[in-house]
């Protein structure tokens, strides 16, 4: 590579012998062979007028007497340009020039010229061709998506450095290997045959796009959106590579999510008013009715067993009336500098003997030195409360509950971590919807009863589960006074 590098830097020193006339039809190619130092270099010459007569200037380049002269005084000089034609010239020169020097008659020097100038642009666009390309590939290994070329064998034939490093492979084992191994989800949108992609059998030139939610090693939900660029080659039309890119959607989703929730949150804000007026007053008299009757004893026990389902009846009612009416009322919130640890105490001293008596074992990880967080005690331990229900329920022949709290960037954060079935990825999604409740009595207003408290706070939860490998939820409050 090097001793390529030192033979294009050479130049050829040329000395020309001959007819002036005959200079002025080689200029041209002399001036593109030599321009930008591309390797020809005119060093002096012997030339004679019409009539044979020897020229001493008129030309950017010295003129001498004879062939010797002009040697002896450029001995760097590789190359005669032979000008005349003449077989008795050529002969002579022939005769005479060293055996280091070529000689060139005057149809080999225009053809020499026209090679040499074609040479050097071919080098020229090769360099920038791949200073090109060198920009491009620095520019597309910066890009933080996932970027893979499926050849027309259905096979991976380039990709870049991030999806190197999430494949854990170079790209050198990666050529080759089969993309659908990586993203199933393409046999979707390609036609596959024994299990690869058949670029030959693809009709449609157009992108196509897939969402991808996947769970990550932390049981965090993720949000990926696939998108497909055919390849056409313009002469017969058909599909001979595919580009896959894969990009992180994840928070533009969640800001989706929490769009759509808080739209959905101001119609069930409607409709709960409208069910405080017509069904609460309606159903406190049936309760009040329901209890008056309970305590008359002329009704025989098969009565009383009726009333008192009506009365429980209305109690529920009146229950879930209560809470969506919490959920969806505009409050004030009042916010304190709390002590998380206090609070995760508080509430495990309440919940501790229902946790012995169902055989769970409760640990606390409780960092002493994190700040406080600003919040509200009771609501904070009220949602930490409904969190270790949820995991109680979740594991009702016993397992292990782990209250952690601890502090990472603007937040402190109360961690509730269970051993139990965990959720399902189909489900993950969905349990911050209001209603949503995957329980036979569940009123699907718990968790998002306590996103809701935690967003009036500044804070956010945050939910990670894997399944079959347990569940955690992690309250998030602001720092108290945070200092930079």
């Amino acid at each position: 590579m090097l001793e390529n590098f030192e033979y294009e830097k050479q130049k050829d020193c040329i000395g020309v012998v001959g007819y002036s006339y005959a200079l002025s039809s080689l200029s041209k190619l002399l001036k593109e062979s030599s321009r930008e130092g591309a390797g020809i270099d005119l060093q002096a010459g012997v030339l004679l007028d019409e009539v044979g007569n020897p020229l001493s200037s008129g030309f950017k380049f010295p003129l001498y007497k004879n062939l010797s002269e002009m040697l002896t005084a450029h001995p760097q000089i590789n190359m005669v340009f032979e000008l005349s034609g003449q077989k008795a010239m050529v002969a002579e020169l022939r005769s005479c020039l060293p055996a280091d020097i070529t000689l060139v008659e005057l149809p080999a020097a225009r053809f020499f010229l026209r090679l040499h100038a074609t040479d050097r642009l071919w080098i020229a666009c090769k360099a920038d061709l791949m200073q090109t390309q060198g920009l491009f590939k620095s520019v597309v290994d910066q890009m933080p998506e996932d970027i893979i070329v499926i050849g027309s064998s259905g096979m991976i034939v380039d990709c870049n450095k991030t999806f190197c490093i999430k494949a854990g492979e170079n790209l050198e084992d990666l050529r080759g290997q089969n993309p659908l191994h990586f993203y199933d989800c393409l046999s979707s949108v390609c036609p596959v045959e024994k299990g690869v992609i058949r670029l030959d059998k693809m009709t449609g030139d157009k992108p196509d796009e897939l969402m991808m939610p996947e769970t990550d090693s932390d049981g965090k939900m993720n949000f990926f959106r696939l998108y497909i660029y055919p390849i056409v080659e313009e002469e017969t039309g058909k599909v001979v590579q595919l580009v896959v890119i894969r990009r992180n959607i994840t928070e533009r989703t969640l800001m989706e999510h929490r769009f759509q929730q808080s739209e959905r949150m101001a119609i069930v804000g409607e409709l709960s008013a409208y069910i405080a007026h017509e069904i609460r007053n309606p159903l406190m008299a049936m309760g009040g009715f329901a209890k008056v009757l309970l305590k008359n004893k002329t009704i025989d026990e098969s009565g009383h067993e009726k009333i008192k389902i009506i009365y429980n009846e209305s109690k529920r009612l009146d229950k879930l009336l209560k809470s969506i009416l919490s959920f969806v009322r505009a409050k004030d919130v009042e916010k304190n500098n709390i002590d998380v640890n206090r609070v995760a105490a508080d509430a495990m001293q309440l919940l501790s003997l229902g946790c012995q008596l169902q055989g769970i074992k409760v640990e606390l990880d409780l960092d002493k030195n994190i700040p406080l967080g600003v919040g509200g005690a009771e609501q904070v331990r009220q949602c930490l409360i409904n969190l270790v229900k949820n995991s109680m329920e979740a594991m009702p022949d016993g397992g292990i509950i782990k209250i952690s709290t601890g502090v990472s960037a603007a937040f402190v954060w109360l961690e509730v971590r269970d051993d139990g079935p965990g959720i399902p990825d189909e489900i993950r999604s969905e349990v911050f919807e209001p209603f949503y409740s995957s329980k036979v009595n569940g009123n699907g207003l718990g968790l998002p009863l306590v996103k809701k408290i935690m967003e009036e706070f500044g804070g956010d939860v945050e939910l990670a589960s894997r399944e079959d490998s347990g569940t955690s939820v992690a309250l998030l409050l602001p720092i108290a006074n945070p200092v930079a």
